[in-house]
C-alpha cells in the first residue's frame, strides 16, 4: 500500500513538473512571438505563435495575432481571415478581430450576397455574442447561486413582504440562469462544431461531384467563408450564403 502511494506521489509530481516546464516554454515561446513581431519579423512571430498551437494552449488573443502576422505578411489573407475567424469564434465578443476580419474582408475578390436571416435569430445571436461562451457560464452558475440564496429568504424571511420579494426575484433568476446556460452551451457547440472553412488558396473549383472532372459550377478566391454540409474523402461539400451548393477539394479550404 505504501508503494502505490509513493509511486502515485511521485507520478503527480512527475506531471505537475512536467505541465510547469510546458507552460514556461510556452510563455517563453510567447515572448519571443511577440518581441518577433514588436520588430517587424512577422514571419518569425506566426512560427512562435504556430507553435503555441501546436502546443495545444489556443486562445483568441493567439488566434488574433495569428491573423495580424498572415495579414501583415500580405501574401496569407485567407489564413488572417481563417484566424480572425478563430479568434471570434472563440470569443464573439473580440472586437478588435471583428474589426480587423472586416478590414481583411476588404481584400477578397468573391461579393456573396447572403440569403436574409430571420430577424428574430439576428437578435438572438447579436445578444448571445455579447459575452464569451465562459461568461455566460460563469453567469448562469452565478445566478444559480443567486437563486438558491433566494430561496433561503423566501423559505425563512420574517416578514411577508420580503418572502414575496425573494420569491419574484428568484423566478426572474431562474428565467436568467437558464437563458444564460443556454447561450454557454450553443456557444460551446459552436466552438465544437467545425462546419465552417475558409478558402486558403488563391483560385478553388467547385465542382457539381467530389472528383468530377467538369466544367466547374463556379470558382472561389482566397478568404471566401463556406459552410461545411457534408464530406467524401478529400472533398468537401460545400454552401455559399447565397444558397449555391458544390463540392471542392479538401486541402483548398481549412476549418474555422
Amino acid at each position: 500500500m505504501k508503494t502505490m502511494i509513493r509511486m502515485m506521489t511521485a507520478a503527480l509530481v512527475l506531471a505537475v513538473s512536467v505541465m510547469t516546464a510546458v507552460a514556461q516554454d510556452v510563455d517563453s515561446l510567447w515572448a519571443q512571438a511577440v518581441n518577433d513581431y514588436t520588430e517587424e519579423d512577422y514571419g518569425a512571430a506566426l512560427s512562435g505563435f504556430s507553435a503555441i498551437e501546436e502546443a495545444g494552449y489556443v486562445s483568441p488573443d493567439l488566434y488574433y495575432n495569428m491573423g495580424n502576422c498572415c495579414y501583415k505578411l500580405g501574401h496569407r489573407l485567407g489564413k488572417a481571415i481563417l484566424y480572425y475567424e478563430k479568434a471570434l469564434k472563440l470569443d464573439p465578443s473580440y472586437e478588435d478581430a471583428a474589426v480587423n476580419l472586416e478590414i481583411a474582408r476588404e481584400g477578397t475578390l468573391d461579393r456573396i450576397e447572403a440569403v436574409p436571416e430571420f430577424i428574430l435569430l439576428t437578435w438572438f445571436k447579436a445578444f448571445r455574442d455579447t459575452l464569451s461562451s465562459d461568461a455566460w457560464a460563469w453567469l448562469s452558475l452565478t445566478l444559480l447561486l443567486a437563486v438558491a440564496v433566494l430561496v433561503l429568504l423566501f423559505r425563512f424571511g420574517r416578514s411577508l413582504t420580503l418572502r414575496k420579494t425573494a420569491f419574484a426575484l428568484a423566478v426572474v433568476a431562474v428565467v436568467f440562469m437558464v437563458m444564460s446556460a443556454v447561450f454557454a452551451f450553443n456557444m460551446r457547440s459552436a466552438v465544437v462544431d467545425s462546419g465552417e472553412a475558409v478558402v486558403t488558396v488563391p483560385v478553388s473549383s467547385v465542382k457539381s461531384s467530389p472528383g468530377s472532372t467538369d466544367q466547374s459550377l463556379f470558382i472561389l478566391h482566397e478568404g471566401t467563408k463556406v459552410s461545411v454540409v457534408d464530406s467524401l474523402g478529400e472533398w468537401y461539400r460545400i454552401e455559399l450564403s447565397d444558397g449555391r451548393q458544390g463540392w471542392m477539394q479538401g486541402d483548398e479550404a481549412e476549418l474555422i
